[in-house]
């Protein structure tokens, strides 16, 4: 059955604004603050306030988090119950109001690949409270999913970038430094990841959405290939049409991930799904919003 009605948890941020809109246009109906008499945002850690919410919800997806690794380690508390506490009052106002579909979006848990591309079935070890927090919530979605018949599809991510993207993260920073400096900092000239561009991963909701899988299912979600993030400051630079220089500070740390590759053969048989975006494309459209927002 095609869902037509989702509360979407973090709406404001950078997925979920992509989101609204691109869902606003498919015409489904969005359930998220505005719902709450006071109009204020959606408070995942108040339960009391979901609940209400009293329109009629086909389906779930959870975005609201603190995601920072870094401020995970400065306040660990908070991190913790934003992203436990969250997710356990998403799941319990699901199990009361009878939502069946439940879409809960982590992150990456794998730690240091013992192989690549990395799958469902390699190794947890979360490096840091954030994602620790994250998986935690994972267990308890499954354990949702299992006790009380509720469809959950957990989404693991290994990087998405796009338009609207937080300025802290590392392709916003490299366009600022390519731009302000010619100069680069970089960790390590060896440092892989696996981007995704933001479209991409809005069009793999949709498609959950309408081909929503029985029982708890976990899907890495990448492009499938990794760049070095020296190969991606050197689109950028091309892009910007701007000569620049590297450094190399040398000042990783148990939590900093050397190499990351999604394999993506699960989540793109299940869905028929791939991406489309290619990496200097995807940084085009990039610059092009930071440029014209």
């Amino acid at each position: 059955m095609k869902t037509t009605t989702v509360l979407i948890t973090g709406r404001h941020g950078f997925i979920g604004n992509h989101l609204y809109k691109y869902l606003t246009k498919k015409q489904i109906a969005i359930i998220d603050g505005d719902e709450i008499e006071e109009k204020k945002l959606l408070d995942v850690t108040d339960l009391q306030t979901l609940l209400s919410i009293n329109k009629p919800i086909q389906a779930i997806i959870h975005l609201a988090a603190k995601t920072s690794i870094a401020n995970s380690f400065h306040n660990p508390y908070l991190t913790y119950y934003t992203n436990f506490v969250g997710t356990f009052n998403l799941l319990e106002f699901a199990r009361l109001r009878n939502v069946k579909k439940f879409i809960n979006v982590s992150t990456y848990v794998y730690g240091h690949p013992q192989y690549n591309p990395v799958d469902e079935n390699h190794p947890i070890d979360p490096h840091s409270p954030y994602n620790k927090s994250k998986l935690l919530a994972d267990q308890l979605c499954q354990f949702y999913s299992h006790d009380f018949n509720i469809d959950v599809v957990t989404l693991r991510p290994f990087y998405i970038y796009g338009p609207g993207v937080s300025s802290d993260s590392f392709i916003p920073s490299i366009i600022r430094q390519i731009k302000q400096a010619g100069e680069v900092t970089l960790n390590d000239r060896g440092i892989t990841r696996d981007f995704l561009f933001v479209d991409d991963f809005i069009y793999l909701l949709t498609m959950i959405l309408n081909e929503f899988p029985r029982g708890y299912n976990i899907f890495n979600v990448g492009s499938g290939t990794y760049h070095t993030l020296e190969e991606v400051t050197h689109i950028v630079a091309e892009l910007l049409g701007k000569e620049f220089r590297v450094q190399y500070n040398k000042t990783n740390t148990y939590t900093d991930v050397s190499t990351m590759q999604a394999d993506i053969t699960k989540v793109s048989n299940a869905f028929k799904w791939k991406p489309m975006v290619n990496m200097k494309e995807g940084l085009r459209l990039t610059i092009d919003a930071k440029a014209n927002p």
